[in-house]
């Protein structure tokens, strides 16, 4: 990444100051709201896995809260960063805020690769966790070096134990419905196959920036994030546990894990993809080759299963795709890599839910 591109970066997104971190290239950004009873054991987490590496890691904590509700806990946690309670922590206080976590993650994300010099943000990395997350001690020396070469790394994880035998089956649950997920994307030949959890990835400074940096969102800012990411290039799926996330029940956002365990406590049921959906993605996907995309768009469609091209149709994918095409380079993999940002995440979930209506 060029210092121009480095400072275009800032220029349209202004960060807040945080103090200058000598040769500091790794952060560790972390929302924190309403989650003082949780916040030590996160640090003493990150503070045993910083001990396995010799690069200095810095700490920041994202301290807010949104308009309406109350301030005290973030006040308190505030204090206690300024009375040094936790010396190793840089904090951001960010009252009222609007935009949820996203909002939030991109605050601290911004805040400290603006301190990295531009000649350096290609060896930067951010470590995306939450404030009731914990991680194996080997967290860091495992991530350091697979982010550095892969630019992005989505995390394995597993969820702390829920406080009963009733949030445990719901936690359970919910994991399996993640993973089940994941693999059968993969399964289908999706350069989408990989968990957004909002506490379980890393992504190098010069790949953030590139992304346009993480989204405001009042929730699912990570799934967003990452499929921006996955159009520059594919994120690793680490399969080796390294995160905790909390299994506790929570309802500060409309969707992800939290509202998700209360609807399963509640007795109600996931929105499972069937198999058969995920074959007929398999079977549109082994279609996108450049020598099929690049000729007549109909004759393409007719060739997919009939609910592939009812779908497509439905997304105007006629009109779309000849725009597409008088843009795209004269190299191989171009069409093949355009269909893929296109018919990205987002798109790929719409499609399977289509299917299931059929």
């Amino acid at each position: 990444m060029t210092e121009f591109e480095f400072n275009k970066y800032f220029r349209r997104n202004p960060p807040l100051p945080l103090p200058l971190l000598p040769e500091t290239l790794c952060a560790v950004i972390i929302p924190v709201y309403d989650e003082l009873d949780f916040f030590e054991k996160t640090i003493c987490s990150i503070r045993d896995a910083r001990k396995k590496v010799s690069e200095k890691i810095a700490i920041i904590a994202v301290i807010n809260y949104p308009a309406g509700k109350s301030p005290e806990q973030s006040v308190q946690l505030l204090k206690q960063l300024q009375n040094g309670k936790f010396p190793d922590v840089s904090a951001l206080f960010l009252p009222e805020l609007s935009g949820g976590v996203g909002a939030a993650r991109k605050a601290g994300m911004d805040a400290f690769l603006a301190t990295v010099p531009p000649e350096k943000i290609s060896e930067s990395i951010i470590f995306s966790l939450d404030a009731d997350t914990l991680i194996a001690k080997n967290y860091f020396s495992t991530l350091i070096p697979l982010v550095r070469s892969h630019r992005a790394v989505c995390v394995g994880f597993s969820h702390q134990q829920a406080e009963n035998i009733a949030g445990q089956k719901a936690i359970d649950r919910y994991e399996k419905y993640l993973l089940r997920y994941m693999n059968k994307l993969k399964e289908a030949g999706s350069p989408y196959a990989f968990c957004t959890i909002g506490s379980a990835f890393a992504v190098r400074g010069d790949l953030y920036l590139h992304s346009g940096g993480m989204k405001v969102r009042q929730a699912g800012e990570d799934f967003y994030f990452l499929q921006n990411i996955a159009k520059i290039t594919p994120p690793l799926q680490l399969d080796e546990v390294l995160v905790y996330p909390s299994s506790r029940v929570s309802d500060r956002v409309p969707f992800g894990t939290g509202p998700a365990v209360a609807d399963l406590m509640e007795g109600k049921e996931l929105n499972e993809v069937p198999d058969e959906a995920f074959v007929l993605l398999k079977n549109l996907l082994s279609h996108v080759r450049d020598d099929e995309l690049s000729g007549d768009v109909d004759k393409w469609l007719s060739a997919l299963p009939e609910q592939c091209a009812n779908f497509l149709l439905q997304e105007k994918f006629q009109t779309v795709w000849q725009q597409i095409k008088k843009n795209l380079p004269r190299k191989t993999g171009a069409a093949v890599r355009a269909f893929h940002e296109w018919f990205d995440g987002l798109k790929t979930l719409r499609f399977l839910h289509f299917t299931m209506k059929q």
